[in-house]
């Protein structure tokens, strides 16, 4: 009885202990307002102390539940310097926190880790464009933004304004050139390039949404999978966190319009973002005007884009969100008689959470389906007639999934995730002979693409930084088949393609070495691989009077690369790059020539032995005075082939459709209250449109400007002229040339209210 009377004391004891100490250890409140260095509030600013994180609101108040301790309160923001402080914390305790405005290498990135990382941690080459890039730029279109940086290249160079989208297959560094991308292109996240044919619709996403674009240069397998061969570029939309509404209206020559709109707001937990664009064109003739007959037209073309996002936000750092997008196109190709249309939809849902531990995790899930519509003919050698010879009807879909995970551990990043993306797609054409339709076929199949990756971005000492990165993907391509009826007799011919797949080990190594405060030294060696798409097996394509073949034959390309980077950054203001690049690929997908005739020229696409390219990139940002910024880039690089067992006379050629000199520079002068005055100049060399080099394309120069002037608190009014001084340049020779985009002038006004 004694006993047991004393185990319920001893108990109570130990019970009113705990509860002394529960309370003790209460959570208490840190609260507290960040604002900028005018006092302004900051919004969305994300303050983290411990597992514990949170974000300003639209005023900059903030309120985090803390335990009694010690913390490194950390507060970062889109274009201002992390703030870090060391925090006792023992009872509600409020804060005004000052942020200063960021250095050009402190700049925030998330696209090459996968997470948010400072500018000068990332173990890759990175180019980031923000807002102001974007308003300052005479370009009307992403893609004629995205010249500004070294190494970008499109398939034969022309302008999204006026080419035919399947011309669109973005490169960096000279990896390759079809209208193919070896460079995977995103919208927050969620692949842009068209799922049959693996070419970009840069207009999907309406210019006034873009918040930032990030370019991530070289083999980036290692996290992004099969696309992303040369890179990644990711356009950031603007965040719904605060309301905004920002538009844009323009006229120029030609005909030239265009209007595009952001609308962003929160309520509470519910925030609403909505965005358009409207754009058009008469185009020009992209022919020479010695050489032009009556089959010629302009290059016309208009397009209408726009997308509704919805979120709900359960905690600061649990939110879902829901998106639908419309994108309507149509083309002029340049021909009477060659014309060709788009339709596509899509639907993307996901969300992001935080676990107590300190995980971040986010699920993204879309679907996409399109309708591609073109029309092929033969033109006469004189150009005075045209004979309309295929109708082609490309329908696809796809669907995908891509989950993430990350979390900070003493002085590991860790990053893991899993990507997944099924796509079907047929091309079904019709020939035309004497205008009667001849012949019937139908081409496609079905391609699934899985991968899940890790990361672990290692600080090991103050001046070291190791980043060990691998993905493992599968490819798989089935249902294949073509399928051809004679529209007279009706004999029809089926053939059937048997299943293939495919396995890649995608590893990636970097190292930092930070000697100074001052100098950043890289190292990295990477493998990457592309897998062919529906397109380039199963579709064949005319441009003019050169034939293309597809070939269901086609198996992946494996890149092996590396390089050696340096930075210094002597000021906030200086930052200066230099990257030495060293890639090689094996069985490159090539237009590979077959024959050639006055009338005709047949290609089709194969796989050769080897490529290589190495050159040097080198970059310099320059804040030099209050209003006063300097950009300026350059590459070299040497792309040639090794080895090509199908034709050895292509060994050594250069590879078609890379420069081997690039050269930009940008200037801008500010003053917020009088003009913004800004130039963009680009120069490329000579380069060829051929495998066999037989076709060159000259070097040219090309000049922008853009002047901007306030004349309301909300409002300015601004000039913007393209190729100011009316260069003449040569885009494609297939044989015939095709000519660049002439002096385009616009004016136009633009709203922000946020």
């Amino acid at each position: 009885m004694n006993q047991s009377l004393i185990r319920i004391k001893t108990l109570a004891v130990a019970l009113l202990f705990f509860c002394i100490c529960a309370n003790a250890q209460s959570q208490s409140e840190l609260t507290g307002r960040i604002t900028d260095s005018r006092g302004a509030a900051v919004s969305n600013a994300r303050i983290v102390a411990g597992a514990n994180a949170t974000t300003t609101d639209d005023n900059g108040q903030f309120t985090l539940k803390l335990l009694p301790g010690t913390y490194e309160l950390r507060v970062s923001a889109a274009g201002f310097a992390v703030y870090k402080q060391q925090l006792s914390f023992s009872a509600a305790t409020s804060l005004n926190i000052t942020l200063e405005p960021a250095s050009l290498a402190d700049m925030v990135t998330v696209t090459p880790a996968r997470a948010e990382i400072r500018l000068s941690d990332a173990p890759t080459s990175v180019s980031v464009l923000d807002s102001k890039d974007l308003s300052n730029a005479a370009a009307q279109t992403v893609d004629d933004l995205l010249r500004q940086i070294p190494g970008f290249s499109i398939f034969r160079r022309s302008s999204s304004l006026v080419a035919n989208p399947t011309t669109q297959g973005v490169s960096l560094r000279g990896a390759g050139a079809t209208g193919a991308s070896r460079t995977l292109v995103m919208a927050d996240g969620v692949p842009l390039n068209d799922a049959f044919g693996g070419w970009v619709y840069w207009d999907r996403v309406p210019r006034a949404a873009i918040d930032r674009v990030e370019v991530v240069r070289g083999g980036s397998s290692d996290l992004y999978g099969s696309d992303a061969l040369s890179g990644v570029i990711n356009l950031l939309t603007k965040p719904s966190s605060k309301n905004v509404f920002n538009a844009e209206a323009s006229y120029g020559t030609r005909d030239t319009y265009d209007f595009s709109s952001f609308v962003a707001t929160q309520r509470q937990k519910f925030s609403f973002a909505l965005a358009q664009e409207s754009f058009g064109t008469d185009g020009y003739f992209i022919v020479a005007p010695e050489l032009r007959g009556a089959a010629d037209a302009r290059a016309a073309s208009n397009h209408s884009s726009g997308f509704l996002r919805l979120g709900y936000d359960f905690t600061p750092e649990n939110s879902i969100f829901a998106r639908g997008a419309l994108f309507r196109e149509d083309r002029n190709n340049g021909t009477v008689q060659q014309v060709n249309d788009t339709r596509s939809e899509s639907l993307v849902v996901g969300g992001r959470f935080r676990t107590g531990d300190g995980s971040n995790w986010n699920l993204t899930l879309f679907a996409n389906q399109q309708r591609y519509h073109q029309t092929f003919s033969a033109i006469a050698t004189n150009r005075a007639t045209e004979t309309l010879n295929r109708l082609q009807f490309v329908p696809s879909r796809d669907a995908g999934m891509s989950f993430g995970w990350s979390r900070t551990l003493e002085k590991h990043l860790l990053v893991a995730g899993a990507d997944v993306r099924g796509v079907r797609g047929t091309s079904d054409e019709t020939a035309i002979a004497n205008a009667n339709p001849t012949t019937f076929s139908s081409s496609g199949g079905r391609q699934r693409r899985a991968g899940f990756f890790v990361q672990d971005l290692v600080n090991l000492s103050t001046r070291w930084q190791l980043s060990v990165n691998a993905r493992y993907d599968t490819w798989r391509d089935s249902s294949a088949a073509s399928v051809s009826r004679n529209l007279t007799t009706g004999a029809v011919t089926p053939r059937f393609f048997a299943a293939r797949s495919l396995d890649a080990f995608s590893p990636r190594l970097s190292l930092i070495y930070r000697p100074t405060e001052t100098v950043s030294l890289r190292a990295a060696a990477y493998r990457a691989f592309r897998a062919p798409t529906l397109n380039e097996l199963y579709r064949g394509f005319r441009v003019g009077n050169t034939q293309t073949n597809a070939n269901e034959t086609l198996v992946a390309e494996r890149l092996t690369g590396g390089e050696l980077g340096a930075s210094w950054t002597p000021t906030r203001n200086i930052v200066t790059r230099l990257t030495t690049y060293w890639t090689e690929t094996t069985n490159p997908v090539s237009n590979f020539t077959l024959s050639v005739t006055p009338a005709l020229i047949t290609r089709e696409r194969r796989n050769l032995g080897r490529t290589r390219s190495a050159g040097i990139e080198a970059e310099a940002d320059f804040n030099l005075a209050r209003h006063w910024q300097f950009t300026a880039g350059y590459l070299f690089a040497d792309a040639t082939v090794r080895r090509a067992p199908q034709d050895a006379a292509l060994v050594g050629n250069q590879i078609p459709q890379v420069p081997r000199h690039q050269f930009t520079l940008q200037t801008v002068y500010s003053h917020p209250r009088f003009v913004t005055a800004a130039m963009q100049f680009r120069a490329s060399g000579s380069q060829f449109d051929d495998d066999q080099n037989r076709l060159p394309l000259g070097s040219f120069a090309l000049v922008d400007v853009m002047v901007t002037r306030p004349f309301w608190r909300f409002a300015e009014i601004f000039v913007a002229v393209q190729n100011l001084l009316d260069e003449k340049f040569i885009v494609a020779r297939t044989p015939f040339e095709t000519l660049g985009m002439p002096r385009l002038v616009r004016g136009g006004l633009r709203f922000r209210f946020e």
